[in-house]
């Protein structure tokens, strides 16, 4: 009788191992931005995002963090160069870094200036 309840014991735990185990997620982050690449040699400027702005330029771009949004979704965004204002539509992309069914969920997009306006680059 005790052999028996041993083994009962081991039956459970093996079950509740199997009910605990999920998918597989690894521990890779990821920042939701949107870079915004400048013409070459500018220096300064401001992006700005849903009254989210930067005005930090790192290698030749402006990172402008965004919050949560749905996939495909886009950003109005707002570029100021000295004297000059730049504004557009750019489209934005879900990604998961640890794989579909695992956190994070970060959103990014890149834009350029193209003319007069903001584009998607």
């Amino acid at each position: 009788m005790l052999g028996l309840m041993r083994w009962h014991r081991f039956a459970v735990l093996f079950a509740l191992a199997g009910c605990a185990s999920g998918p597989s997620c690894t521990l890779i982050g990821c920042a939701s931005q949107l870079t915004v690449r400048l013409p070459a040699g500018t220096t300064a400027g401001t992006a700005c995002v849903a009254g989210v702005c930067t005005s930090e330029v790192v290698e030749g771009a402006l990172l402008v963090p965004l919050g949560r949004r749905a996939d495909g979704d886009t950003a109005q965004v707002t570029v100021t160069l000295g004297a000059r204002t730049y504004a557009g539509e750019v489209a934005l992309q879900r990604t998961r870094p640890n794989g579909d069914a695992c956190p994070p969920v970060c959103v990014n997009g890149t834009a350029a200036l193209d003319g007069e306006r903001v584009v998607t680059a």
